[in-house]
């Protein structure tokens, strides 16, 4: 059931209308009624409707206000304004102003059904398409990941087949070319973040306006396919190849011990049978940062989930990421994140 906000400073307008709505089964309840539109907008904001009915004429606040307000605080329901034939004017006003229709008064049921019903299927048309548009951002999430996995190991073949998979599925989910360009931007966006995630590359600088630009879906997959081969070479050229396994084996090293107060690079280079030297530089060159800035990054990152929890205090916080130094694991997250773990647990309301 959508919901309806009825706005009219007369009472038996009000209830006239609530009692049509409700008896209509045309899929709308009345969720709330206010006296003017300052009433209305504070209504709309504490519980959103899905439709406003509003009259035009009011005190305090008028429609037309009410609607450029519900507008410019980017309210997404859909308006419909009560006008009297005296009203023109105001009326037209409000058309202009993105309203969704007009009744006149006095108001008659089958005019109100019409109108209702015309904005059901608009609001039913919004709802698949939200629906939709989550599953697809799952989609590319996923994908992206695998791809962005894909692209880091220099798994050209596979990355191929990769796409052959998702170039079905968006030949097979975009109703139209838009769409289909809509798809392929999206995925891209996602394969850039998942890389600098986990590889640390700096931001590509993409120019994502080139999909809108396309000309029908070849072009627009053309583009896609750039732009993996694009995050191909950047791996290529930020990562040492003869290190680049057994590096991959270091960092898995590091995320399970990363809680040893111990670790360090020495202990890695002695796992991997390299130098101290020798590791460090294809460390860095194989993960874009040194060994330190990453195992610092990654314990602070572990700090923080832990601290979401308030039954773990910040000193345990701090031990479960191999720090039993308090004071430095402190200093650390502040340097970190620019707060202190005390005041990141107060911006997130955990005490």
């Amino acid at each position: 059931m959508y919901k309806v906000l009825i706005v009219d400073d007369e009472y038996m307008i009000k209830k006239s209308l609530h009692k049509l709505i409700s008896e209509m089964g045309s899929g709308f309840i009345v969720a709330g009624a206010a006296e003017d539109g300052q009433e209305a907008l504070e209504l709309a904001l504490q519980n959103p409707p899905d439709l406003i009915v509003t009259d035009i004429s009011m005190p305090v606040m008028d429609g037309l206000e009410l609607i450029r307000e519900c507008r410019v605080r980017g309210l997404p329901c859909e308006i419909v304004i009560l006008s009297g034939y005296g009203e023109f004017e105001y009326a037209r006003q409000a058309l202009q102003s993105e309203v969704a229709d007009y009744l006149l008064k006095p108001i008659r049921p089958e005019q109100l059904d019409q109108v209702l019903r015309k904005i059901r299927g608009k609001l039913d048309a919004k709802a698949r398409m939200a629906s939709e548009r989550s599953s697809w951002l799952w989609y590319c999430k996923t994908s992206g990941q695998r791809i962005a996995d894909l692209i880091w190991d220099l798994n050209e073949k596979q990355i191929q087949i990769e796409l052959a998979g998702v170039y079905a599925q968006c030949t097979e989910q975009a109703a139209d070319p838009a769409q289909f360009k809509h798809l392929c931007c999206e995925l891209l966006l996602f394969i850039g973040k998942e890389l600098q995630r986990y590889t640390l590359l700096e931001p590509s600088g993409e120019d994502f306006t080139r999909f809108q630009e396309a000309f029908g879906q070849p072009e627009a997959w053309r583009l896609l396919e750039d732009g993996v081969s694009a995050h191909v070479r950047s791996v290529q050229a930020k990562r040492n190849h003869g290190a680049f396994h057994v590096i991959k084996q270091a960092v898995a090293y590091v995320e399970e011990h990363y809680m040893d107060e111990e670790l360090s690079l020495q202990t890695i280079a002695g796992q991997m049978n390299m130098s101290l030297s020798y590791a460090s530089q294809s460390f860095k060159d194989a993960v874009g940062v040194s060994f330190v800035q990453y195992l610092t990054r990654l314990r602070m990152e572990k700090a923080k989930e832990l601290l979401h929890n308030s039954s773990c205090k910040t000193y345990e916080a701090a031990q479960a990421v191999g720090y039993s130094d308090y004071p430095h694991f402190t200093r650390t997250f502040k340097k970190h994140f620019g707060y202190s773990p005390r005041e990141y647990r107060k911006r997130i309301g955990v005490e």
